[in-house]
């Protein structure tokens, strides 16, 4: 290595340990900091967990996961412990080989549940003494509890029914990508048994998701609730991965455990933040349920897919665990791209809620990666969290009013929505609106059509309503196109002019006279209509 070379290594060495060691700028967090780790040092936050133990000291935690992390190797969990109601943190424990832990207390003693690395094998571990050590996972009598496999979950909660201890898992062997490899199971142990012992725990069958469900957009579900009813029936309610979020999943358990079921036609249920994790428990004073979620406001529906959007988080509450009430907006930032208040885990204290947050945050060093990609573990205290309502939102009520719809007639079609303008389709048309990309190799029998002009990256809403009976005609990449249930593809394709040259592909589908329908917008291309030239407003 030449001189010249050794130094310019040196500089960028000089300067990465700069920015790793550099002192953060915490003054803009909101809540108490746990824990910090710059962007830069590869390492993210994840997996928010909070515990209030019998003498009144709290735990939480959270996992390292990123390319700097052992994630999927063995997996690195941090612990903290608080002796004053928050205030205050230290860490108690550094835990290899632990991912996507919850935290909770149990016949006074403190147990963390989760998996051994990124897609690992199911692991319990107890602390007796408070949070300070933790027993070690070495075999199915000291807390592994699948000997083999591969599972998923997050920090869920623990609820105990019927004489027994739930917990939700989705098992990760029902295929290769994410989403679709997820599918739902439920365990559970006798409330008085060796939670450490593999034998305790029943597993039940795992359920995969349809792709088919709603409408052919239903990506996954994940990191589910176990849920005691109204009526006293024991139910896993899921996070549901679509395009525009919205959605959660109501699996019904049956009493021993061993056996899941699910009806899309009627346990699909709206649910704002639904795209994201969130935790659900019951308060026995309002007899009511209650949660932290994501949702995504109006103003921010078309800059991302919803399960990126993760910049609001609000209390919501449901008397039947089927239609949910935004009741406050507890955090908010502008930014959707790097700041986030998600996977929150909380706790009722009293009057309050207690939670920790995986936050994605201004720290003086350039902050989150991505919104996703945390730098911050905090702890937040929302008190007297029963009168919360939305005039004491942390943003204006009338910010979450939707921005009036865009609406526009051909002679053929009604389209309806946002985020669109209705444009000529050419070649060297440009392609979207916030690009420069224009289109090439349009089909000649395509050429001087209209169609739905968007932002790319940024899901729009159209919907179209045909004044007769006609065939609809679509664009979209050929990997969106598979989510496109009851389209049917043609040799049309032609691609927008990006480093890749992405190629797309036209879908057709005839309808009826009335006939509403919305196109799916998943993708960063999102799906175009295409309106024929002869077809004049």
């Amino acid at each position: 290595m030449t001189c010249k070379r050794i130094t310019v290594f040196l500089t960028l060495l000089s300067l990465t340990t700069a920015a790793v060691s550099a002192e953060p700028d915490l003054s803009k967090v909101p809540g108490v900091v746990v824990s910090h780790s710059p962007a830069s040092s590869g390492i993210y936050l994840g997996s928010a967990g909070i515990a209030i133990l019998p003498d009144g000291a709290y735990l939480t935690k959270c996992d390292e996961f990123g390319p700097g992390s052992t994630e999927h190797r063995r997996a690195a969990t941090r612990v903290f412990r608080s002796e004053d109601r928050g205030a205050t943190w230290q860490q108690t424990a550094r835990i290899d080989g632990l991912f996507w832990a919850n935290v909770f207390t149990h016949q006074d003693a403190a147990y963390l549940m989760g998996t051994v690395k990124h897609h690992g094998r199911i692991v319990a571990m107890r602390s007796d003494d408070g949070g300070r050590k933790w027993t070690a996972p070495t075999d199915e009598h000291h807390g592994l509890l699948t000997t083999t496999g591969e599972y998923h979950t997050g920090p869920m909660p623990v609820v105990i029914h019927d004489g027994r201890i739930w917990r939700a898992f989705e098992d990760a062997m029902g295929g290769i990508r994410w989403g679709e490899r997820y599918r739902s199971c439920m365990m559970s142990a006798p409330v008085d048994a060796d939670l450490l012992e593999q034998a305790s725990w029943t597993i039940s069958n795992p359920l995969p998701r349809d792709p088919k469900w709603l409408d052919g957009m239903f990506g996954g579900w994940l990191e589910g609730n176990a849920v005691v009813t109204p009526t006293g029936e024991m139910v896993n309610i899921l996070r549901v991965a679509c395009p525009t979020g919205g959605k959660a999943a109501i699996v019904r358990v049956s009493k021993d455990g061993k056996t899941v079921r699910f009806d899309p036609e009627h346990d699909i249920i709206d649910f704002p933040g639904g795209a994201k994790k969130f935790t659900i428990r019951y308060d026995e004073k309002t007899k009511a349920y209650w949660t932290l979620s994501n949702p995504v406001m109006p103003q921010h529906a078309s800059q991302a897919r919803a399960a990126s959007i993760r910049n609001t988080l609000a209390l919501m509450c449901s008397k039947d665990l089927r239609t949910w009430e935004i009741r406050c907006v507890l955090l908010y930032h502008p930014d959707v791209r790097h700041h986030g208040f998600q996977y929150p885990d909380w706790l009722f204290e009293g009057d309050d809620i207690v939670a920790a947050i995986r936050t994605a945050y201004d720290d003086g060093l350039g902050g989150a990666h991505n919104a996703h990609d945390a730098n911050f573990l905090t702890f937040h205290r929302f008190a007297n969290f029963r009168d919360l309502t939305m005039a004491g939102s942390v943003i204006d009520p009338r910010e979450m009013e939707p921005p009036p719809k865009n609406k526009v007639e051909t002679a053929t079609v009604a389209i309806e929505g946002r985020g669109f303008t209705l444009t000529t389709f050419d070649n060297d048309a440009v392609a979207f609106g916030n690009r420069s990309y224009v289109w090439r190799e349009v089909p000649d029998s395509l050429q001087g059509w209209r169609y739905t002009q968007t932002h790319g990256g940024e899901l729009a809403e159209i919907t179209v309503t045909a004044k007769k009976a006609m065939t609809l005609s679509v664009a979209t990449t050929k990997a969106w196109a598979t989510n496109l249930a009851g389209w049917d593809e043609t040799d049309n394709v032609f691609h927008y002019t990006d480093r890749g040259r992405t190629q797309m592909r036209v879908l057709r589908r005839d309808v009826r006279e009335g006939q509403v329908v919305a196109l799916p917008q998943g993708s960063w291309t999102g799906t175009l209509l295409l309106i024929p030239a002869d077809a004049k407003r």
